[in-house]
């Protein structure tokens, strides 16, 4: 890695703007439509009740004195689940999405699941793959119709 380490903690409640809009940030690297974004805009969204809820957790990622990423995971019955993992597009490359993602095992591990599982951006699949996790099935999108993503799971 050619960046600063990134330091892991749990997000504050007055970060969630900030949370939020680095998401629609990192989404909108990809070239989307701003149709397409306002549409996943309630799935970008950070919420107080994420803090709130036991069996979330968001994680920020601060690497120099900045924030470049979030993690938000969900504790199921059955597996963990990484809901989302964002990394500004200023930091893309430098090996923060992998950081990111080793913290989500690391937090699967800590719940004491063995399958880690997430939908991936189509343009992110390749990036999961490479890590280990292996396409599973596809999903729908309930907020874009005719929309499906990669399945993907990770053994922990």
């Amino acid at each position: 890695m050619n960046a600063p380490r990134p330091a892991f903690r749990p997000a504050g409640p007055e970060e969630l703007e900030a949370i939020t809009a680095l998401a629609i940030r990192s989404k909108r690297h990809w070239g989307y439509s701003d149709e397409f974004m306002e549409a996943l805009g309630p799935e970008l969204t950070f919420r107080q009740a994420d803090l709130d809820d036991e069996h979330t957790r968001v994680e920020v990622i601060e690497a120099a004195g900045r924030l470049i990423g979030a993690i938000r995971m969900r504790r199921r019955t059955e597996l963990a689940y990484l809901e989302d993992l964002w990394i500004d597009p200023t930091a893309i490359g430098h090996g923060y999405g992998r950081l990111g993602f080793e913290r989500a095992v690391e937090i699967g591990r800590e719940w004491g699941k063995g399958v880690l599982e997430l939908e991936a951006d189509p343009y992110a699949e390749a990036f999961y793959r490479h890590l280990g996790c292996v396409r599973v099935g596809m999903s729908p999108v309930a907020t874009v119709p005719g929309r499906s993503v990669p399945v993907m799971r990770y053994a922990l």
